[in-house]
């Protein structure tokens, strides 16, 4: 079945062109106009006859998605999720080219852009007056993007003028953060989600008797029930919502390939401890020593008392490289994720007769924000 190959990095879509081939389409201007008046004049006509508001249903190319697209005779335009267009995803200007109309970003998801950035899309008005970006390879769209390539020749990605009594179609997610779980072959996945679009999906499976861990963290985005995750360093990822408590996540199939299969992940509503780490640590310079504890739960976040201070965060480890990290949560909102605060250095993570080494720990055992470095195992 020939299907259009969607991958999306946050909360909305964004589709993105080259900026080599823009530049080329900029450079096609016409040899043969020499009064560059007249050719203003025309360029502004070309401008003020596609002026109007559209939609892109982008359902036919495989994704329940439809964005918006406002057109003005001065020449600027603006995507929007809303066909009051009073959310602004994106704008700037357009112009007329040799063939093509050139959109060039002055503004995406907020921040201020300019044509040094190379932020530019285009499309051409075919013979039904709708505008057409199938050969545009990329346009920006808010703080997610999403790239798109088509198997199908046949594949169009198209914008049509809004008719009058138009129902804007309903786009809402069953999708909720959280910890959703699932089991492989000898392993089990967790994958856990956070309200600043960050994730963590943990595989977990016993060596020898030893306990392992392999993490991939990242930044996610939902669209209805397309969920697309975009790994640290790699490339984007398709998965999909299946309902409220069930996802279809690709994992990685093993720790030194790139090679993914599709699992099916369920909500988690109890977490469970699933393993207490006790040690001590010591105030640096001074022989004040305090004892710590740390609770490691199965949703992938943890609780650390040191002293009589408490704090919550995220523990991502890695047998792979040796490694974990912690993400504290957010001292002054308790937000949760992977955003929330500078990343903690990273220690050393082992396994020891079953049970679990962390040496470099870093603790807080007041309101202050010092850390200090202990080493914790399991009892």
């Amino acid at each position: 079945m020939k299907k259009t190959l969607y991958r999306l990095t946050a909360a909305f879509f964004a589709i993105v062109v080259s900026f080599a081939a823009v530049l080329a389409l900029a450079g096609c201007g016409s040899s043969k106009t020499t009064d560059s008046s007249n050719s203003s004049k025309t360029d502004k006509k070309a401008v003020e006859a596609v002026a109007g508001d559209y939609y892109l249903d982008l359902s036919e190319l495989g994704m329940k998605l439809v964005i918006y697209l406002r057109l003005t005779e001065n020449g600027t335009f603006q995507f929007s999720n809303t066909t009051d267009f009073e959310i602004n995803k994106s704008s700037g200007v357009v112009q007329k080219g040799a063939n093509d109309y050139v959109m060039v970003y002055e503004s995406v998801n907020g921040a201020d852009k300019s044509i040094s950035d190379g932020l530019t899309s285009s499309f051409f008005v075919d013979d039904e007056g709708r505008l057409d970006f199938t050969h545009c390879e990329k346009i920006y769209y808010g703080s997610a993007s999403a790239t798109t390539t088509s198997d199908s020749s046949d594949a169009k990605l198209l914008a049509v003028k809004i008719p009058e009594g138009y129902e804007q179609p309903d786009t809402e997610s069953a999708f909720t953060t959280g910890t959703y779980t699932a089991t492989g072959a000898d392993r089990t996945y967790t994958a856990t989600f956070y309200v600043d679009n960050t994730y963590v999906v943990t595989e977990s499976r016993t060596e020898n008797g030893e306990k392992q861990y392999f993490s991939e963290t990242g930044t996610y985005g939902v669209n209805t029930s397309q969920l697309a995750l975009t790994p640290e360093g790699k490339e984007r990822i398709s998965c999909e919502v299946l309902s409220d408590l069930e996802l279809q996540i690709q994992v990685l199939t093993g720790v030194d390939t790139d090679s993914r299969e599709t699992l099916t992940f369920k909500k988690q509503e109890v977490k469970e401890v699933t393993a207490k780490l006790t040690g001590t640590g010591t105030v640096t310079r001074t022989n004040e020593s305090f004892d710590v504890t740390v609770l490691l739960y199965s949703d992938g976040s943890y609780t650390s008392r040191a002293g009589s201070f408490t704090e919550n965060g995220v523990i991502v480890p890695d047998s792979k490289d040796g490694t974990f990290k912690i993400y504290p949560d957010n001292n002054e909102t308790k937000l949760r994720g992977l955003n929330q605060i500078a990343t903690v250095p990273a220690g050393t993570l082992s396994s020891e007769s079953g049970g679990l080494k962390l040496e470099g720990f870093r603790v807080r055992n007041s309101d202050n924000l010092t850390r200090y470095k202990c080493e914790i195992s399991e009892n």
